[in-house]
């Protein structure tokens, strides 16, 4: 009797201990939900971004390669670029408090577990990328120079606090055509080479932004089809 006793003891406890723990994994897992939520966001204004500021990179190789005449374009191109750069990160406090709790061995199925710690790993390799695009980033910045005026940038950066929508900023166009600080081919090969350069590494950047976010909304249809948070 006084080992029954025990060993019911035990069960109950352990009944309790599960009942706790599959209490904290919902609770964790209901706010991991939100984080995702949020990066999605994220991803949503980044990838619109810096998509544009690829495109605005290619058009200005064209227009420095055929039509170096049209210096407002130019001019416009170049600085939206530079002014339209956002990088990728992830609000993973839920997942790491998963993790310091020791939760994350309780969560089921072990393929809901392997996606979510595939998916917060994975920012660990985006950040490698994010540093080879600020990388990119800075020659522009130098290489630009070579051929643009400031004081052209600073009039066009006259903008007000509604263009920042949390997307693309649209910077204004010269009003005049202003002129390059130089027209040499060497210059000119220069900052065309470092818009390719950048254009390059962001095309590859997004397309990793993509794949991450498409994960985020598959995680939470996951989540929200094994897990009941009424």
């Amino acid at each position: 009797m006084l080992f029954l006793a025990v060993s019911l003891g035990f069960y109950a406890e352990n009944l309790r201990e599960g009942f706790l723990h599959k209490k904290e994994v919902n609770t964790h897992l209901n706010s991991l939900i939100s984080d995702l939520q949020t990066d999605i966001l994220l991803f949503d204004s980044v990838i619109d971004r810096n998509g544009y500021g690829a495109q605005m990179a290619d058009s200005l190789i064209e227009l420095l390669h055929s039509d170096i005449t049209n210096t407002a374009d130019i001019y416009l191109a170049a600085r939206s670029v530079t002014a339209n750069l956002g990088y990728y990160y992830t609000n993973s406090k839920s997942y790491d408090q998963l993790k310091s709790s020791g939760l994350l061995r309780y969560i089921k199925p072990k393929k809901l577990l392997d996606s979510i710690g595939t998916y917060y790993v994975s920012f660990q390799w985006l950040a490698n990328q994010t540093d080879l695009l600020r990388l990119k980033m800075d020659e522009i910045h130098k290489g630009n120079t070579r051929l643009f005026n400031s004081y052209v940038f600073q009039q066009m950066m006259n903008v007000g606090m509604s263009s920042f929508g949390g997307r693309r900023l649209i910077i204004n166009r010269p009003s005049v055509k202003p002129a390059l600080l130089s027209t040499a081919p060497n210059d000119i090969n220069t900052v065309s080479l470092n818009y390719h350069y950048y254009s390059s590494t962001t095309k590859f950047y997004q397309r990793t932004a993509i794949v991450l976010r498409n994960r985020a909304v598959r995680l939470i249809e996951i989540i929200e089809k094994e897990y009941s948070f009424d």
